[in-house]
């Protein structure tokens, strides 16, 4: 770091009046500081803790009105600048935001919001430190204003005695070396003082004398330095032409330089990578029936248009091929650079690109784009082939496998009804069950049958109202079952644009499910709505029956997984597979929520068009 002399005095005697003070003051300032962030601290983890446990049942029940009084009661701590709660599944929940109370700094806290063992959201609390660190600027604007009025009187009296003392007398010390600068050597310098000042000045005018006499010796050594540079720059041009022909040759060995007289057809210069690029010797490069030689007969046009006499000046480039000394094909793009001199003698120059590599690789995409589409038909004739074989086993399942299902049924209603008084109470059981397992049989190919076909249903949605189809599903369980007192509670108004027969057979689904699970429930409850979140419509279907554990929830979409045994619950487990499969179909999604012994909900969505691209852009 460079200083003037000034300069650094005054740094040195303001530094060591200034620095104990300013030691102790930024002690000070940094423990006030250090106090108030931990405060600030203390109180974010105690605003995080509240929202924590206030947010757990809006974010279980999926219901952002109830958990809004909470959040405006915090928000209302001048020191929140923004709150954000997210749901696991569906993104954000609530928020609240304040931009207009950021006076400081930002501090950011995010906690997670766990519920029976489960993850299902985190909070994000932002709280500004601006009010807190006021007071403790004011201080520092004090202290400040303090050290500047002690520099200014420091600086006051430091300057009045580096004026008189060093800034004059150096100030005629510059003027004199000035003069030295400008060639002004004549005047003698002349010092009184007796100082260490006036003893350098004594010394400068020495340095005068001295520089008079080597002037004039160094104007004589420069007439003969200008005679010596002129020849050096004849060297130096020659040189340079040499150097850019060179350079040429050192570029990468895949481009190879040449130049060419039009009039004689035939190369002036080669690079000698081309030995290597064809296996000629480079003598044989500047024979004028090189190019009509080596050069493949479908691509000689090209040549004879660029060495024509018609070609126009400017730069031209095309792909040919070269015979090389073995018989191969040598793929090259050639160059050139069409140019007239002073005297209209036309000059050609160029490159010789080696691009057989690409060339091959070219070749080798057209082969496998062929090879592509011999493969695509090949799987499409597969594909037909396998849909074939998938409706002949759907006719053999739903026809051939029943055949001898309904011959046991026969023989066993036979047996029962015929001898029925030789059988035993054990022989008759054995029947019973023989007939019940038939009968579970059939139920699971019907099953399976109607699981396969979804995969092939073409879904033609149109609009359709949830409220209505689910009552009529309701209708029909209180027909079958009367003497069954449940409370159903139907949304009213529910609409969806979708397949009115898939949503039928995924409702009645979903309902039989509640229906079955609420049968040992005292004041069995089942009700069916839906939220609005993040402007997509989140529908469910909640029941206060059995339940189940959350630890198995990735197994109840799955074909043929039961979480209750058969005694307790009847049915082949594959409804849910159903369900599942219905709601894929219509891009939406479904999933459950449950505690064992408590309530259950199963949500799902089932976004149009607009709703999906709205969500995307989200």
């Amino acid at each position: 770091m460079n200083l003037s002399l000034r300069t650094s005095i005054i740094f040195a005697t303001l530094l060591g009046l200034l620095l104990p003070s300013g030691v102790n003051g930024y002690i000070s300032l940094t423990r006030q500081l250090d106090n108030a962030q931990r405060q600030i601290n203390n109180d974010h983890q105690r605003i995080a803790d509240i929202l924590v446990l206030g947010m757990q049942e809006p974010l279980w029940n999926l219901s952002p009105d109830a958990g809004k009084p909470l959040l405006d009661s915090v928000v209302s701590d001048e020191r929140i600048v923004r709150i954000t709660v997210n749901d696991s599944t569906l993104g954000l929940f609530l928020e609240a935001n304040k931009p207009e109370r950021r006076r400081g700094h930002l501090h950011s806290l995010t906690r997670v919001v766990s519920k029976q063992g489960s993850n299902i959201g985190t909070i994000t609390i932002e709280l500004d430190d601006g009010n807190a660190t006021t007071r403790i600027r004011s201080e520092q604007r004090l202290y400040l204003a303090a050290v500047l009025l002690q520099i200014v009187l420091s600086l006051g009296l430091i300057l009045l005695l580096l004026e008189s003392r060093i800034i004059r007398p150096l100030a005629e010390l510059s003027r004199q070396a000035i003069k030295l600068a400008r060639r002004e050597l004549d005047e003698a310098f002349t010092w009184h003082r007796s100082d260490e000042i006036g003893t350098l000045g004594q010394n400068l005018d020495t340095t005068r004398r001295s520089l008079s006499e080597l002037i004039l010796t160094l104007e004589q050594k420069n007439l003969q330095l200008e005679t010596d540079l002129l020849g050096r720059r004849q060297i130096e041009l020659a040189l340079r032409t040499s150097q850019d022909r060179y350079r040429r040759l050192v570029e990468s060995t895949r481009i190879i330089p040449w130049d060419a007289n039009p009039d004689e057809w035939r190369f002036t210069y080669v690079g000698p990578q081309a030995e290597e690029l064809l296996g000629y010797p480079l003598a044989q490069w500047y024979h004028e029936g090189f190019l009509s030689s080596y050069l493949h007969p479908d691509d000689r046009h090209h040549a004879y248009r660029l060495f024509s006499e018609t070609s126009k000046e400017g730069i031209s480039e095309f792909e040919c091929r070269f015979q090389s000394s073995e018989g191969k094909e040598i793929w090259v793009l050639l160059t050139a650079s069409n140019q007239c001199d002073a005297n209209n003698k036309r000059t050609l120059q160029g490159f010789i690109i080696d691009i057989s590599v690409r060339k091959q690789a070219e070749l080798d995409m057209e082969h496998y784009r062929n090879h592509l589409e011999e493969v695509v038909e090949a799987r499409t004739r597969a594909l037909a082939s396998a849909n074939h074989e998938l409706e002949a086993f759907s006719y053999s399942v739903s026809h051939d496998l029943r055949i001898p299902l309904r011959t046991i049924e026969g023989f066993s209603q036979v047996l029962l009804e015929d001898y029925i008084g030789s059988l035993d109470i054990n022989a008759r059981n054995y029947l019973a069950r023989i007939r019940s397992t038939t009968h579970n049989m059939a139920s699971l190919i019907d099953d399976l049958l109607n699981l396969s076909k979804l995969t092939r249903i073409e879904v033609r949605s149109q609009p359709i109202n949830i409220s209505a189809l689910s009552a009529e599903i309701i209708d029909e369980f209180r027909s079958l079952q009367p003497q069954r007192q449940i409370e159903v509670r139907i949304e009213e108004h529910l609409q969806a644009n979708a397949d009115p027969k898939l949503i039928l057979i995924a409702l009645r689904h979903l309902l039989d499910n509640a229906w079955k699970f609420t049968e040992q429930t005292e004041h069995a409850k089942i009700s069916i709505g839906a939220n609005q979140v993040n402007g997509q419509t989140v529908f469910h279907v909640q029941d206060n029956g059995c339940g189940f554990d959350m630890a198995h929830a990735n197994k109840i979409f799955s074909p043929f997984q039961r979480l209750h045994s058969q005694s307790e619950l009847t049915g082949n487990g594959i409804g849910l597979a159903i369900v599942q499969r219905i709601i894929h179909r219509h891009d939406g999604r479904i999933w459950a929520k449950s505690q064992a012994g408590s309530n259950t909900f199963f949500y799902f969505t089932l976004p149009n068009k607009s709703q999906l691209n709205n969500h995307l852009l989200n």
